[in-house]
């Protein structure tokens, strides 16, 4: 479900409860105009004098159409206090400011925003810990101060968690770097791009995030099955993309030449990506072939995550 499903799904939601408001309303007038013969009398008296109104507003005649409003508006009172009566109140709306519309000044409602936000992290929580994934809860005591060929672990992903916070602040759809994240797994590569779209998805911008395995599997379906192309057009057009374990999915031709063309694409129209994957450069090369490698290198921001994993240690604490 991408982002711009959000919206529609919940546009839908407004139209059809407002619908329902408006009809649940409209019954309950309908049914005491049968019940009130004075409220039906008005009814038809307030019909008439409009018609009355506008037609004297025309000739010129103010006293004639003062004395009309005057008319209109003691009866349209008796008419409010009838309803009042009969437990009968005006729409109470969701939103005061879009009445329930989901535009207000001619634009998209917050409203709006914010259930199409709140929509989107929804869906991608079913299948990824998003809401659970934050900049504030990386915790870097799980990493090892202590030097090693490598590199020292706590220095390393004390910099890297430095590199994505500020990436997220400055983000830019149209100039932002792309970025690799690599290394073993569960040293966090995971947990910073969760925590990096969860933190763009808040603030508006349209980002898709998958795990390799989910988004391959669905474009080549949509492709061979329904010959569309929707996954695939939203991935190379969306503010930012974040592949996740890059890898893990099934390997064939096509899923090869997919790779490469979300890449290079991505790359030609100067939309970041961030990717995270378990492989080194070499199996990279090896696998997807030294095109998707060299712009890998080339092209993108790589950081390799230092470390033991986390989850065995967090495992071993229980």
């Amino acid at each position: 479900m991408t982002k711009k499903d959000c919206f529609d799904i919940c546009f839908e939601n407004k139209r059809n409860s407002l619908s329902a408001k408006n009809t649940k309303r409209e019954n309950e007038i309908a049914r005491l105009e049968k019940e009130n013969a004075r409220f039906a009398e008005i009814k038809n008296l307030m019909s008439a004098l409009g018609a009355k109104t506008a037609l004297t507003a025309i000739s010129g005649d103010k006293g004639k159409l003062a004395e009309l409003q005057r008319t209109l508006f003691c009866l349209n009172e008796e008419r409010e206090q009838i309803l009042k009566n009969a437990g009968i109140s005006e729409i109470e709306y969701d939103c005061e400011k879009c009445k329930d519309t989901g535009y207000a000044d001619g634009k998209v409602c917050d409203c709006i925003k914010l259930a199409a936000t709140e929509l989107y992290i929804k869906n991608i929580s079913n299948t990824a810990p998003i809401d659970k994934c934050s900049f504030d809860n990386f915790d870097l005591s799980y990493y090892p101060n202590v030097d090693t060929e490598s590199g020292n672990p706590k220095k390393r992903m004390t910099e890297v968690l430095k590199l994505v916070r500020e990436y997220s602040l400055k983000f830019d759809p149209k100039g932002s770097e792309s970025l690799l994240f690599m290394g073993n797994t569960g040293l966090g590569k995971t947990h910073l791009s969760l925590a990096l779209a969860h933190e763009l998805i808040l603030r508006g911008y349209n980002v898709i995030y998958g795990s390799a395995y989910n988004l391959f599997a669905r474009m080549e379906s949509e492709h061979f099955g329904e010959h569309s192309d929707k996954s695939y057009l939203e991935a190379v057009g969306c503010d930012l993309l974040i592949i996740d374990d890059l890898g893990g999915e099934f390997i064939s031709p096509y899923i090869q030449s997919l790779v490469y063309n979300i890449i290079n694409t991505r790359l030609l129209a100067r939309k970041p990506t961030v990717i995270n994957t378990n492989l080194s450069m070499s199996e990279i090369n090896r696998i997807y072939t030294p095109r998707v490698a060299s712009r890998l290198l080339g092209e993108y921001t790589a950081k390799r995550f230092l470390g033991n994993d986390i989850r065995q240690q967090k495992s071993n604490k229980k």
